[in-house]
């Protein structure tokens, strides 16, 4: 399996790395993409990257850090050059985020605005989307954008019925997480079973959101996000060798990935 999105760099996972890579593996996880949150995250997820041939890195600024990096050309510069590494697969995670007040949500417009000029200008990388609370608006910016929808993924989908349908007649990727498993949102389950089967990609976003049955575990790690294609293959009514096929397929034709 491939895990499409954790954190690799973040505290409980950095300083044990090896053993959380060696976890994955022994658990069937043989590729995990870590996804940088602002350049210097991003420049040891590529460290990261480099080290393990079965991880792949991403270079973005997340909304939380966009009051952080106030200086386009600096951030224009780091995304252009860890971009150009064949080890870097995506650009993100970039986005909107609603839920809380800071920083403000004009300062994460221009953050996303200048990486979706970059990501417009730098071809054809698959681009991460954070969304919270924001999918309209979200949405407009992208479409606004000009690049092409299937550029997109909205990872760790947690919005309704409403919001998922907009994303899926936008035309981006759906990423799920252990959130989908939990017994409080049964209604992303049922929502998830319902995503075409060559538009949904797995993830863990660890250290968070460790998937059920293993909620109490702390911190989230790689090696659980075969939890996540166990139960989206029972929502969905199809075995799991069959779902982990597709799921799989879908992230080696949207990061395009070099096989192990």
């Amino acid at each position: 399996m491939i895990d499409t999105h954790c954190h690799l760099t973040y505290a409980g996972l950095y300083e044990r790395v090896d053993q959380v890579v060696a976890n994955a593996v022994d658990a069937g996880v043989d590729r995990m993409i870590t996804v940088g949150t602002t350049p210097d995250d991003a420049r040891h997820a590529l460290d990261l990257a480099r080290r393990f041939d079965n991880v792949f890195a991403t270079v973005g600024v997340h909304p939380h850090y966009a009051a952080n990096w106030t200086d386009r050309a600096l951030v224009e510069q780091a995304i252009r050059q860890l971009a150009s590494d064949p080890r870097v697969v995506a650009i993100g995670e970039m986005g909107l985020d609603n839920h809380y007040d800071d920083p403000p949500i004009a300062e994460q417009r221009r953050m996303l605005e200048w990486q979706l000029q970059i990501a417009a200008e730098l071809g054809d990388l698959p681009i991460i989307i954070h969304n919270r609370e924001a999918t309209d608006e979200i949405l407009a910016m992208l479409r606004a954008s000009g690049i092409a929808a299937g550029r997109f993924v909205f990872h760790c989908f947690t919005g309704n019925r409403a919001e998922l349908d907009a994303i899926l007649e936008f035309g981006a990727m759906i990423g799920f997480t252990g959130i989908v498993t939990f017994a409080s949102a049964a209604d992303l389950a049922d929502a998830a079973a319902t995503v075409p089967d060559d538009r949904i990609l797995i993830e863990t976003d660890s250290p968070y959101l460790t998937p059920a049955p293993h909620r109490k575990v702390r911190p989230n790690e790689p090696c659980y996000v075969p939890c996540v294609a166990q139960f989206l293959a029972q929502k969905r009514n199809v075995d799991e060798q069959t779902l982990i096929k597709y799921v799989d397929a879908n992230a080696e034709r949207f990061i395009r990935m070099k096989a192990i």
